[in-house]
């Protein structure tokens, strides 16, 4: 055999993957990316809708400018101008009896404008609004191992939270970015949110949405990028298991058969998936064994079509006072009317009801803060759940959650769930693939040796 480039393999096809292979396919390693369904995306993607021929996205996706590593990769692969980012921070939120009020920053200096957006909430008494930034302060400047074990209700309190700041601030903030309840909800994370964010700068604090549907975001322009630097992408291609050897992982198993032999694996795919994958003998050693044990939240998201046009003066909005969350507002219907769809985290109170019921549900907590939904005619919802869209970041889970390393010299781990010092983000997706692909291309750097991409049973003869 000649010599040739290391071949990384990488199994899973959302942000962290993708990361993932276009890191080491610039770093100079052969990669190939294999994904289990037809198309790319992970858990953001997005698809058309058969009765209606609109592209919908799986859950609405908001973008911050904190996240750093995400922007960067985004522009790396040439997405960047597919987002649109808002001047200055601005969350509208509604209540049924104190209606709209916004946590919109002012036209101040870059550090001034998210503390002065605290203290202009209106949906807050001038008293509770000082309390809630002093309390902010507070928790984001603790230390992460000092809120280790601590969950964000009780963090909270410490810092002097309760009442109508809880329930019109922290616990609408809490569950977003957390994907969980406050009163079991890891603080360490969430204080992290609150210093990269809030306390960082003007630029950081902005939220940015895509211009495009989800998957236009991302995954066309990473494989594309991943293509034309010499990687190979692989769909509808299942990984069973992993073929260990004395030195470590010797080729990845798929369900047909098919041996893909590598000199280092990445998975970037949810812990259940991992834990599926990674033989037993393995699945007892550090970090997979407490793994097991960690659970997960669910996302529900509703698509509403109604027959005009529902506005409120901001791209999205938070729902107070129900149990629906958020509402985005999505534009105009390809058939005419007006689409909204709403995201609600860490959303178990749904977990037996039917689609009408959630609708219904949906529906009636828009109504309560914008007539004009009442008013409209619903044309058709559709109900997206995502039972398993994120680790359940309990204290626990938090402390369990691993780096990108393992026992074994050429395997790593990627995912949101991986261990970043942040919430199962898109952010925290990008951070571990990058971090593991730079774990896996240190590991390959002296053992570079020329393999087959796919074979059936064993290597084929390479090209020449």
């Amino acid at each position: 055999m000649s010599a040739g480039p290391p071949h990384v393999a990488v199994v899973g096809g959302g942000f962290a993957g993708l990361a993932a292979a276009v890191r080491l396919a610039r770093g100079g390693a052969r990669v190939t990316l294999l994904e289990r369904r037809p198309f790319l995306g992970g858990r953001a993607y997005s698809f058309t809708d058969p009765a209606t021929g609109d592209v919908v996205d799986n859950g609405p996706h908001a973008l911050m400018g904190a996240y750093a590593a995400a922007l960067d990769f985004l522009a790396e692969i040439g997405a960047g101008s597919k987002l649109a980012f808002q001047r200055r921070l601005h969350v509208a939120l509604a209540d049924p009896a104190l209606g709209l009020g916004a946590v919109a920053a002012p036209p101040l200096p870059g550090p001034l404008q998210a503390p002065a957006a605290l203290l202009r909430y209106r949906l807050l008494a001038p008293g509770d609004r000082v309390r809630l930034l002093v309390g902010a302060v507070r928790l984001a400047a603790r230390a992460p191992a000092s809120l280790a074990g601590t969950t964000v209700a009780a963090a909270l309190a410490r810092v002097g939270q309760r009442g109508a700041a809880c329930a019109r601030f922290w616990h609408p903030l809490a569950i977003a970015t957390l994907n969980e309840t406050p009163e079991v909800a890891a603080a360490a994370p969430f204080a992290a949110v609150l210093r990269k964010a809030f306390f960082a700068g003007a630029r950081a604090a902005r939220f940015a949405l895509a211009r495009v549907p989800l998957s236009e975001l991302y995954t066309t322009d990473a494989r594309r990028t991943l293509e034309q630097a010499g990687g190979t992408v692989v769909t509808g291609a299942a990984a069973a298991t992993l073929a260990l050897g004395r030195d470590g992982v010797e080729a990845l198993v798929l369900r047909d058969g098919r041996r893909v032999e590598a000199d280092a694996v990445v998975l970037a795919v949810p812990v259940a998936a991992l834990l599926r994958l990674v033989p037993a003998p393995l699945r007892d050693a550090h970090p997979f064994r407490s793994l097991a044990a960690v659970g997960t939240s669910p996302i529900v998201s509703v698509h509403l079509w109604l027959d005009r046009p529902v506005a409120w003066g901001a791209p999205f909005l938070g729902l107070l006072g129900g149990r629906a969350q958020w509402l985005f507002d999505c534009g105009p219907a390809a058939g005419g009317g007006h689409r909204l769809a709403s995201v609600t985290s860490g959303a178990r109170f749904w977990d037996d009801a039917g689609d009408d019921e959630i609708a219904a549900e949906v529906l009636a907590d828009a109504a309560a803060v914008l007539p004009a939904v009442q008013a409209a005619r619903v044309r058709r919802t559709l109900v997206i759940r995502e039972r398993h869209a994120t680790l359940s970041l309990t204290p626990a889970a938090d402390a369990a959650r691993p780096g990108v390393e393992t026992p074994l010299p050429n395997l790593f781990l990627a995912g949101d769930w991986i261990q970043t010092g942040l919430p199962a983000t898109i952010e925290s997706a990008v951070l571990s693939g990058r971090a593991a692909a730079d774990r896996a291309l240190e590991a390959v750097a002296s053992r570079a040796r020329p393999v087959p991409v796919l074979s059936r049973g064993r290597a084929a003869a390479p090209a020449t």
